[in-house]
């Protein structure tokens, strides 16, 4: 993946809640641009979901939604852990 600063995107400081935020690494950059795939693939299987009326399609969007969910909510709570905040996702 590659480097991309956009001006949403933050680290949030430990300790000082007026400290200045901090640049963000390639790893934080990566693990951001991870979340927001997830999410867009999570938008577009919900598409999908809505206008699918075969129950074998149906089945499958339902797991496809879960492991989806499961990818999101592991790429956040990794936000979380390094202290990263996204305007998205907060």
């Amino acid at each position: 993946m590659t480097y991309a600063p956009t001006a949403n995107i933050a680290v949030a400081p430990k300790k000082q809640a007026k400290q200045k935020a901090k640049r963000l690494s390639r790893e934080d950059v990566e693990i951001i641009m991870a979340l927001e795939a997830v999410k867009s693939d999570m938008e577009f299987l919900h598409n999908c979901f809505d206008h699918t009326t075969d129950a074998i399609l149906v089945d499958s969007l339902v797991y496809e939604l879960k492991a989806a969910n499961l990818k999101y909510q592991y790429y956040l709570n990794m936000c979380k852990k390094k202290g990263i905040v996204h305007g998205s996702i907060i």
